[in-house]
């Protein structure tokens, strides 16, 4: 999701906060102990919000807050803001008012140009007092009510804009965690014109304090001050502070920091920090060339469109520090210092150039698309992840730079684009804020945040403070081979025990297909590359037995960072990023038809599941590879392809989704040669998976099959469907004819012995309704077609529950030229087809509405081709609660 005001991000977050979260609100403290027109307690009293969050609001002496003093308690009068204020009067500074009406209000004053924004309800309104007097800054003080990981958000801007020419001067915003200054800005209304240092100043000024870990008793300040004169420094704040989960986090500011100032490695990482990348996505050409690889699949050529990278991301030059702010130190692709596209850090505990402590600082180069600066973070784990990232335009306006377009700032996770938005401080958003939340990824499934120019390149000088979170964990090979493997030097007995325990294992054999026999690899060994240890399984190798394994092989290295995994063409593995994650598998096929590692799950208990694996051609040259998962050594299924070529993308994410599987059920993850000869199949891959949840008692499936005209119930194949237990394969047989409608009534479930009143009745809007299939009836040959989009059929399901949820699978698989080109409509959703279930190079073969049955417990849906090249409907997986069969009554009528 994507919020470009801090408002809509508090919003989401307290959306979420039943879950992973818990926000603290200090406006709303203070409304909250607002009673009969006075805030309740005495002066300095700590006033708790209804999370339980404790705040104070006090006077400063200085700007760190170390000297502080109670307000003398003043109320204002009206319905409008009510608080404390600073003396005896009722508005005299300093001040800290809040909004209590409950609706955004407009303060009454302006420059006569430019109207000020809006307080919101319980937002702060506030003043600073006189610098030249004692206690002159607003604190706003949260107190950390026990351990645990906290970030801080502010937001702050210029509310009265005075009355002369220039403008007012602007109030002071500073945020501190324990005294020490995290971030330190001003925000005014106008700019001085002609003013050099006007680059500091925005109207608005909105900021992230990274998630860290605080203890019990700790402070966290929010203090507003004058920027020289204190006339006019009304300022509108809003200060929250939010208890994470425990969990995993991940910093890019503190990550890039620890790796500048020790080494200059990129990409760099542990298994603590998981990987990072700094680097620029060269996007001068198509993604992908549709005629450089015949034997890439169709489906992976698309033409380039903004904020998709590309596969070639260059290694930046050496350390430098930035020669006009020399607190910041980072990568640059050219060796002048500060040319552009570079990506820096924040390495000391000061502000600098109005950026923060660990706050990245990047820029772009060109306005034709090419060398947008990217940072690119794998996970060292599998398991439930989100994200928090902020993005600043901080290159405000000034005599040398004209107004800032600003930039386009892109999320994507796996490549593929989660949300985007302008940073521009002067005409659009300063800040904007990307999140998303529990979404399954697998170890070292990238997440990229990419700078572009949005017009001009000029003045894109942005700021990102990136973390994410490891929210829940995976069953995951690697990482449960890891340990064991680097405490006792040797690697682990076959099966091995999962690091979540629950009886979950993991094997490492071969097989010659995704539906092959497996057969575990024969032998360990120890091999050592570039003075590195690796440990695997592999078969009997022709030469030094007791060193080295033969192909096909898997490994694992103990040394738990990033690393060249070879001594070969080390040039071209840096140059393309190919190092190896800290707790990356590595593996090698064999040649195509014969024995190619397998990965294997066991799964604990009964439940539905879901796999991932991630897969990186890692060699610089060769066919690439064919990866594919499989449930059970059977389907439902996903394969990908990864190639280390132009025409197709060199590392996927194979998604296994929603499998039911018994305890003791297998999840395989295999590694193909993609064509030919497995020379230069080096791969870095992991596997994983999660159990999304048990299986309701009242969930039932039922399947129906599309298939040639003749007698008998069942459809013949064996065929296992998209949900339902391995055993429940019985296919309920729908036989068109020459008439337009077919019907499949008193169905079975997938059991293939409980009956049910389910009835299945198709009806093509024109014409008959004539199956099409091969003589044995197979599953994926028979259907009925659609010629066009106008060539509609509408099916209904009747005799379910009534008001009821269910999910529905619609195939869409004809294996023949011009099939897949489905699409279908339910409950006034359209969708063409979105999701895998065959062994079929990742072609997408069934669309999956969750919908409700009707006030007469029916789902009425429609089929027609996508397009005039035609369309197939394979038949559907019901999936829910079925009211149990009512055989019909005969009547027997004696006359």
């Amino acid at each position: 999701m994507q919020t470009n005001t801090f408002i809509g991000l508090f919003a989401a977050l307290l959306a979420a906060s039943a879950s992973a979260y818990t926000v603290y609100d200090g406006g709303k403290a203070l409304r909250q102990n607002i009673t009969s027109g006075s805030p309740v307690g005495a002066d300095g009293s700590t006033y708790t919000d209804e999370k339980g969050g404790q705040w104070q609001y006090l006077r400063a002496n200085d700007n760190l807050a170390t000297s502080t003093t109670a307000f003398n308690k003043s109320v204002t009068s009206g319905a409008i803001y009510r608080g404390i204020g600073g003396n005896s009067s009722v508005a005299g500074s300093p001040y800290i008012h809040v909004n209590i009406s409950g609706a955004a209000t407009r303060n009454s004053v302006t420059d006569g140009t430019v109207p000020a924004e809006p307080i919101d309800a319980d937002e702060f309104y506030v003043h600073p007092g006189d610098p030249t007097a004692a206690n002159h800054y607003v604190v706003v003080r949260f107190i950390v009510p026990e351990t645990g990981w906290y970030s801080a958000f502010l937001t702050a801007h210029d509310v009265n804009g005075g009355g002369n020419a220039n403008g007012n001067a602007g109030a002071e915003i500073r945020l501190l965690a324990n005294n020490v200054m995290q971030v330190h800005s001003i925000v005014r209304l106008e700019n001085y014109d002609g003013d050099t240092s006007a680059y500091l100043l925005t109207r608005r000024f909105d900021f992230q304090m990274p998630t860290r870990r605080m203890a019990a008793g700790e402070t966290i300040d929010f203090m507003v001050g004058a920027n020289g004169a204190h006339n006019s420094d009304a300022t509108g704040l809003k200060a929250f502070v939010t208890k994470e989960d425990d969990g995993a986090f991940y910093d890019s500011g503190l990550a890039l920091k620890e790796n500048v100032l020790g080494s200059t490695l990129n990409p760099f990482g542990t298994t603590e920090r998981g990987m990072w990348y700094c680097c620029y996505a060269d996007t001068s050409a198509p993604r992908y060339n549709a005629g450089s690889q015949a034997s890439c699949p169709a489906d992976y050529f698309a033409a380039w469109t903004p904020g998709q990278l590309t596969k070639k991301l260059t290694l930046l030059n050496s350390l430098y520090t930035f020669t006009n702010a020399p607190l910041i130190m980072g990568y640059f692709l050219s060796t002048r210092q500060g040319a552009s596209p570079y990506i820096c850090v924040n390495q000391t505990s000061a502000n600098a150039k109005d950026v923060a402590p660990q706050e990245l600082y990047t820029h772009p180069l060109a306005t034709n698309w090419t060398q947008w600066t990217a940072l690119r973070f794998r996970p060292p784990r599998g398991g439930m992840y989100s994200a928090s990232v902020v993005l600043r335009d901080v290159a405000r306006e000034n005599v040398s730079n004209p107004l800032s377009d600003g930039v386009m700032a892109y999320l994507l996770v796996g490549e593929k684009v989660v949300t985007n938005a302008v940073v521009c401080a002067e005409k659009l958003n300063a800040t904007a804020y990307f999140t998303f939340d529990a979404r399954f990824m697998a170890a070292n499934e990238p997440i990229d945040i990419i700078i572009s120019p949005h017009n001009g390149q000029g003045g894109d000088a942005t700021t990102i403070s990136a973390i994410f979170r490891r929210e829940a964990d995976a069953y995951d090979a690697a990482y449960s081979m890891f340990s064991p493997t680097k405490a006792s030097g040797t690697a682990p007995s076959r099966p091995f025990a999962d690091a979540l325990g629950d009886g979950a294992t993991w094997n490492v054999g071969q097989s010659a297909t995704a539906q092959s026999a497996f057969t575990a690899m024969p032998y360990a060994f120890k091999r050592v590359y570039k003075d590195i240890d690796y440990f695997g399984y592999g078969v009997t190798y022709t030469g030094n037995v007791s060193t080295d394994g033969g192909l096909p092989r898997v490994m694992i290295s103990t040394n738990g960072v990033a690393q060249i995994y070879d001594t070969v063409s080390n040039n071209s593995f840096n140059d393309k990023f190919y190092r190896m994650a800290p707790c990356e598998l590595w593996a090698h096929p064999n040649n195509s038809g014969a024995m190619c590692p397998v990965v294997r799950a066991t799964v604990p208990e009964d439940g539905i599941y879901r796999m991932k694996a991630y897969a990186r051609d890692i060699s610089y040259s060769g066919n690439g590879i064919l990866v594919s998962v499989a449930a059970d050594s059977s389907v439902p299924a996903a394969q990908r392809v990864a190639l280390e070529d132009a025409a197709c993308p060199y590392e996927a994410a194979i998604d296994g989704d929603r499998m039911w599987l018994r305890a003791g059920d297998t999840l395989d993850a295999v590694i193909n040669p993609f064509s030919g000869h497995h020379n230069n199949d080096g791969t870095c891959f992991s596997v994983c998976y999660i159990k999304e949840g048990g299986v309701d008692a009242d969930k039932k499936v039922v399947n129906v099959h599309v298939t040639q005209r003749g007698s008998g119930k069942f459809s013949p194949t064996s065929q296992r469907p998209r949900e339902g237990w391995a055993e429940w394969s019985t296919w309920n047989a729908l036989r068109p004819g020459d008439t337009a409608s077919a019907m499949c009534s008193n169905c079975y479930d997938g059991d293939g012995t409980t009956k049910r009143n389910m009835t299945m009745t198709l009806t093509r809007n024109s014409g008959s309704a004539i199956g099409y299939g091969s003589s044995d009836n197979a599953q994926f040959f028979s259907y009925v077609s659609s010629s066009d989009a106008t060539d509609t059929y509408t099916f209904t399901i009747s005799n379910l529950k009534k008001n009821e949820p269910y999910s529905l699978y619609l195939y869409s698989v004809k294996d023949t030229a011009g099939g897949g080109n489905a699409t279908f409509t339910v409950g006034g959703v359209t969708k063409s087809l979105d999701e895998t279930w065959i062994l079929d190079g990742g072609t997408k073969v069934l669309a999956r509405f969750d919908t409700v049955s009707d006030a007469n417990g029916e789902i009425t849906g429609t089929f027609a081709a996508k397009d005039a090249n035609g369309g197939a409907f394979n038949g559907l997986t019901l999936v829910g609660d079925l009211p149990a069969y009512v055989a019909k009554g005969t009547v027997l009528v004696i006359r």
